[in-house]
């Protein structure tokens, strides 16, 4: 058998490397480095940068998934939180890496050392995945992909309504681009720096001049007339929940973490309502990223699959509590 067919795109095992799939940016991609292993497998090499990593999901993830994609993924992950940034991306190009992850506290930092920027990361601005193209570097956001796809799911009575997200950073970008998105009509920023929050303000309105945005302290308690809540800080996971997200909400919202762990978070415990987990969000933006670096397309059933394995394989302990 002179082809094979892996992941909807067709590979010619004499002249493997020679594939240009369509993007989920819809520009057309150059040779993403590939390699076919003994077992005539796709390996596609690729990582995370950012710290701390030391509770990161991501190779275990990627891992798991190659059972379903048919491609084997050698997933390293970089700490870095800015210092020396410029000469690991040299690193990382010269290693042949198709793409790589970007998490905490990068997600903003890196946009100045990327070529390019999809729609949607140039709205959020933020990044959260890279395609290596060459010498080039291309910034995407499938986190504001995962979380409007999941909020898409959740049925959740978004449109004219109001909605509260905690944070200032990354996570926080593409929860309020996806909100706006689905219609939102007044979003509120509960953040510990006003600065930064105002300055998103200032970033969305421009972009969705028809949505409220209104700066709220950290601490504040959040409107009890709001449709969604959403914790896009690290609190819950890497550090102890602050006291201010540990309200009782209305019963028929929609709670919604950025953090993750097996089961409920301390942010969703004791909620009532639809709760998204962050694995769920997790799952999604993974598999988002996969469609980006390779140009394959998942069926809503694949992306159930992925969405499964995750949830079945993740840690048994709340990360922080």
């Amino acid at each position: 058998m002179k082809n094979k067919y892996i992941c909807n795109f067709r590979i010619d095992l004499k002249n493997p490397v020679k594939f240009s799939p369509s993007l989920s940016s819809r520009a057309a991609s150059p040779r993403i480095p590939i390699k076919i292993g003994l077992n005539r497998r796709i390996r596609i090499k690729a990582g995370l940068l950012g710290g701390p990593l030391n509770k990161s999901m991501s190779p275990l993830l990627f891992k798991l998934f190659s059972g379903v994609t048919g491609e084997d993924y050698d997933y390293a992950l970089k700490e870095n939180r800015g210092r020396g940034l410029e000469n690991l991306l040299k690193l990382i190009k010269k290693e042949g890496w198709a793409g790589f992850n970007v998490t905490l506290p990068l997600k903003e930092k890196i946009i100045p050392f990327l070529n390019s920027l999809t729609p949607e990361a140039g709205a959020v601005g933020a990044v959260n995945a890279v395609r290596i193209n060459g010498e080039k570097l291309i910034g995407h956001n499938t986190d504001a992909q995962a979380f409007l796809y999941a909020l898409r799911g959740s049925k959740a009575p978004v449109k004219g309504r109001v909605c509260a997200v905690w944070g200032s950073g990354g996570a926080a970008r593409a929860a309020l681009w996806a909100l706006a998105v689905k219609g939102a009509g007044e979003l509120h920023i509960h953040a510990r720096s006003s600065v930064r929050a105002r300055s998103l303000s200032r970033h969305f309105k421009k972009i969705f001049p028809d949505t409220v945005f209104k700066v709220k302290d950290f601490g504040v308690l959040p409107d009890q007339a709001a449709a969604v809540f959403v914790n896009a800080t690290p609190l819950g996971m890497y550090k102890p929940l602050n006291r201010a997200l540990k309200f009782n909400g209305p019963a028929g919202a929609l709670y919604c973490d950025f953090a993750y762990a097996r089961g409920l978070t301390p942010f969703l415990k004791n909620k009532p309502g639809v709760k998204i987990n962050g694995l769920d969000l997790l799952a999604l933006q993974a598999v988002k990223t996969l469609e980006f670096w390779t140009g394959k397309r998942f069926t809503v059933r694949e992306i159930g699959r992925l969405r499964n394995i995750v949830l079945v394989t993740a840690p048994t302990q709340v990360l922080a509590v």
